[in-house]
């Protein structure tokens, strides 16, 4: 009996520790497929650079950021990373990190000390981040919210005034019931002027093309990449075509290093389109031609796209309001001589000949006209 007993705790410690261990890499557990719940936790410390001796400086987490930010950042998110080799493979990973061949990553990766298992364990933190995705900021305040918390505050105001009359001195609910009605209508007014308008615009592309980089150190003129802007309503977003001009050759960006560009390769390669965000929009009911004011009318582009060669990512920096436009109108003088499309006002050249007038603006050309923009 004894040692039938002891063959029975033999065969059962032998089948706990067959079922019931940690699953090493490259089986199934019940923590997740394919790595174990401890092994995708060393992971993500690594990832952060909680984990001695494995990093000089800066860890992953210091350049390739795992929230969402508003600044802009040159190397790629958490998410981009997993993104890209999620279905390659751990050698492809594993090369990318130790040996990268990019300038830019082997100056900050030749101060990584880890090994091949350190990365097989990055990389399946990076696969399960791929599925969660960045962290989203706290929101703050939403108007919505602070409306209708104001509106609670007028309600019990008026209820304490006819039914409650817990406060003695009514000046006081009257102050109260002043400024919250003051600052709904102050939200109101607010929501009202900026429907349909987006100052300050500035959304994350789907490739960080930087406008410094092409308009202000290599001098590229902005109608070589927005090809229709002298001839039609639109400036045009540039085909990858145009980007393969410069980056059939150009395969390394001083600040992106090579995980930009690689996004424009890959599109010429595969004959797909780069999805990029259109920033500048108006209402369907406005016409608006980017030829009238940029071959006609000579106007800037930073007239109303404002400082673009200072821009890393671009930003609308007007609210392209009507307003904003009409005033426009008013105050810039055209380019009225030597320019055969105003040849045809007869009226305002005999005006300026005889000193009537000396200087002609978009308004005198009908530049304030509602069917010019609105038919």
């Amino acid at each position: 009996m004894r040692n039938v007993s002891r063959l029975s705790f033999s065969l059962i410690f032998l089948a706990s520790f067959v079922f019931l261990s940690p699953p090493a890499l490259g089986e199934d557990g019940e923590h997740g497929k394919d790595h174990s719940k401890e092994q995708l936790m060393r992971g993500e410390r690594l990832f952060y650079g909680l984990i001695d001796g494995k990093f000089e400086s800066k860890a992953c987490a210091a350049c390739h950021n795992t929230v969402e930010i508003d600044t802009f950042n040159w190397n790629p998110n958490a998410w981009e990373i997993a993104h890209k080799y999620k279905e390659k493979s751990l050698e492809e990973f594993q090369k990318a990190v130790l040996n990268p061949t990019g300038q830019t990553m082997s100056v900050m990766h030749q101060t990584f000390h880890l090994n091949e298992s350190d990365v097989e364990l990055l990389k399946l933190f990076l696969d399960e981040f791929e599925t969660t995705g960045l962290t989203k900021q706290k929101p703050v305040i939403n108007k919505i919210f602070l409306f209708l918390l104001l509106g609670v505050v007028l309600t019990w105001v008026l209820l304490d005034i006819f039914f409650f009359k817990k406060v003695k001195r009514w000046y006081i609910l009257g102050i109260i019931f002043v400024v919250a009605v003051g600052w709904q209508v102050k939200l109101l007014y607010e929501a009202g002027t900026s429907l349909g308008r987006q100052e300050n615009y500035e959304p994350d592309q789907p490739v960080k093309f930087s406008h410094v980089v092409h308009a202000s150190d290599n001098q590229i003129d902005c109608q070589y990449c927005h090809t229709s802007a002298g001839h039609s309503k639109s400036a045009g977003i540039p085909d990858v075509n145009i980007c393969w001009n410069c980056h059939s050759i150009v395969r390394e960006g001083t600040y992106s290093g090579k995980h930009q560009i690689s996004k424009v390769v890959d599109a010429y390669e595969q004959g797909t389109p780069i999805h990029w965000i259109r920033i500048h929009n108006l209402q369907d009911h406005v016409f608006f031609s980017h030829a009238q004011h940029v071959t006609v009318g000579g106007i800037e582009c930073a007239t109303c796209h404002g400082p673009i060669e200072e821009m890393h990512r671009v930003r609308q920096v007007t609210d392209l309001s009507m307003g904003w436009c009409i005033n426009c109108h008013r105050d810039t003088e055209i380019q009225f001589f030597d320019n055969k499309f105003y040849e045809q006002y007869e009226e305002l050249h005999k005006k300026m000949k005889s000193g009537e007038i000396d200087r002609i603006t978009a308004e005198l050309t009908g530049g304030t006209e509602c069917s010019k923009c609105h038919y």
